[in-house]
């Protein structure tokens, strides 16, 4: 149900709606783009979407994307709004098309999963996601400054100057020297045979960005990658931070040159070439994602999950299968699973939130469920929190048939303590599943590197001892939300701990507690049937469905 912004008695809402009228006004009359522009620019400084000089920035920002997309297309203003300034507006009626790929019939009856022995070969895995690495980050500078990015400009005092290897309790990416030594400690004491590198790699100064800028991201922290483990096969995501403006990834079909993304989508080509095969390449440099073959019976494929992202603008022109990605990934596992090779998805946006499109979702999900027995781990990042979502049957929502690992952030936006995540998973054997074993999450103790200018990675926790748990399977991940579900003090000394590396700014509630359970068995945005057997009210079901955490 379409959740007015009058019902609600948001005013803000209710003048965006009130603008975005008069821009479609504009429009049809041919007013010119500075003028819309200038519009468009007012009613971001008269609404605080941002200060003055962010909206400044930001509409020239998003000028092409906005005006070609957006206004050409005459969105109803509450999609607009929504956007703009978030849920409180209200949910905004679904304009676009549902879809379906083709999957194959005849799925294989799932076997039940065996723990292999001790002993066994394994593979250590490290994945590194949201690094968020801000180049003109500055040691005592402003940790609060009202813009979204701070700790570049001006000096701060006391409590409120950035720290030198960076900054909690504020709006704050990591400086380089924390990125480095992250992989530091991750050469030396962590050993890894592979990295999973899933996405958002530049700052968060999305209101000023720029194309060399976002290059330059990329090429630094891959080039400081190849430095600290020369040795060590990386296999890369986009995330939506890639992109300038942010989240803006025109599908192929957009081949105007200063609109279409084959400027990033090559440059990242080159980029990952020191990685991966020639073979894996040519797709890369269409939509942004590839397949390749890891060992004889192990397949990764990483996906751009923003073809799912509902403010990737671009979609709106329209979002069947862009790229035709996900008819790709069928052909992908339909190929490993007549061969019997395993297959592990890596990717940014998890395809359960409700940033995710609804159409792109179910169709993921109706793949992984197809494909259970094909698909060994999702791994995936974009909260900067650490949780996870499960997968389950279309036949029967008791079997789960998947789950998404979603991984903490080394970035510290906003206030958590970088982050780096290992899995040892089932490595090369005869027999091999290529599930994961065990999880670690590893932390930097900020404090007392700012404190002592030296730095300290710490194990805050791992599956074994935190959980008891003797593999990560959809079954056992099955029984942990269960088990969370029946103690809730279970729940709170160890979930609600790690979700947020001690930090969260209040105890969980009855909403809070809620929405964490719904959010582990979401393994599909906009779901009306989610969480059914989670008693919520009308007020609480909306706040499940679109409060980001």
């Amino acid at each position: 149900a379409v959740v007015s912004t009058q019902s609600t008695g948001d005013v803000k809402c209710v003048a965006c709606e009130v603008f975005v009228e008069t821009l479609q006004v504009l429009v049809r009359l041919n007013a010119s783009e500075n003028e819309i522009v200038g519009l468009i620019t007012k009613a971001c400084i008269v609404l605080k979407i941002e200060d003055e000089r962010v909206c400044s920035y930001i509409t020239e920002e998003f000028r092409d994307e906005f005006i070609t997309v957006a206004l050409r297309l005459i969105l109803h203003p509450a999609w607009l709004c929504y956007a703009a300034i978030g849920p409180s507006c209200g949910e905004p009626p679904d304009i676009f098309n549902f879809w379906n790929i083709t999957i194959p019939g005849n799925k294989p009856a799932p076997q039940p999963l065996v723990r292999p022995q001790d002993g066994l070969p394994t593979l250590k895995v490290v994945q590194l996601s949201d690094v968020h690495v801000d180049l003109e980050y500055k040691p005592g500078s402003v940790k609060e400054c009202g813009e979204p990015l701070c700790c570049r400009d001006g000096k701060g005092v006391a409590e409120d100057q950035a720290g030198y290897w960076g900054s909690l309790n504020a709006s704050c990416d990591i400086p380089i020297r924390t990125y480095k030594n992250a992989l530091e400690f991750i050469s030396k004491d962590i050993q890894p045979d592979l990295i999973f590198w899933t996405g958002d790699i530049p700052a968060h100064n999305v209101w000023k960005q720029s194309r060399a800028e976002q290059l330059q991201h990329i090429q630094i922290t891959a080039d400081l990658l190849s430095q600290h483990l020369p040795d060590i096969t990386v296999y890369p995501s986009l995330g939506n931070h890639e992109s300038s403006p942010v989240d803006s990834f025109p599908p192929p079909g957009i081949t105007t040159e200063h609109l279409s993304n084959s400027w990033l989508n090559h440059f990242i080509q080159k980029i990952w070439s020191r990685w991966l095969p020639p073979e894996s390449l040519h797709t890369i440099g269409y939509a942004g994602y590839y397949a390749v073959q890891h060992s004889e019976k192990l397949r990764i494929i990483s996906l751009n999950t923003q073809y799912c992202d509902n403010l990737n603008f671009w979609l709106y022109l329209n979002n069947t299968d862009p790229g035709n990605m996900l008819q790709w990934l069928v052909s992908e596992l339909t190929w490993a699973e007549l061969r019997g090779v395993k297959v592990i998805v890596l990717g940014h946006i998890p395809t359960g939130r409700s940033d995710c499109m609804k159409a792109f979702s179910w169709n993921y999900y109706r793949i992984v469920d197809r494909f259970e027995s094909t698909v060994v781990g999702q791994y995936m990042g974009h909260t900067h929190q650490d949780h996870f979502a499960l997968m389950y049957s279309e036949e029967s929502d008791h079997h789960p048939t998947g789950f998404q690992f979603i991984s903490p952030s080394l970035t510290t936006y906003s206030n958590l303590r970088p982050s780096i995540r290992v899995y040892t998973l089932d490595g090369n054997h005869r027999k091999s599943t290529y599930r994961p074993l065990k999880s670690e999450t590893w932390l930097l103790d900020l404090n007392w590197a700012n404190e002592k200018n030296e730095t300290n990675w710490e194990l805050e926790y791992d599956s074994v001892s935190a959980y008891n748990m003797t593999w990560l399977t959809p079954d056992t991940m099955q029984q942990l939300y269960q088990r969370f579900k029946q103690d809730r003090s279970f729940f709170n000394k160890t979930f609600w701990k790690y979700k947020f590396h001690e930090q969260p700014d209040s105890p969980c509630d009855d909403t809070c507690y809620k929405y964490n359970l719904c959010e582990m068995i979401t393994g599909r945005s906009r779901d009306p049937n989610i969480c059914k057997d989670i008693s919520l009210d009308e007020q609480e079901e909306f706040f499940l469905r679109h409060k980001m955490c």
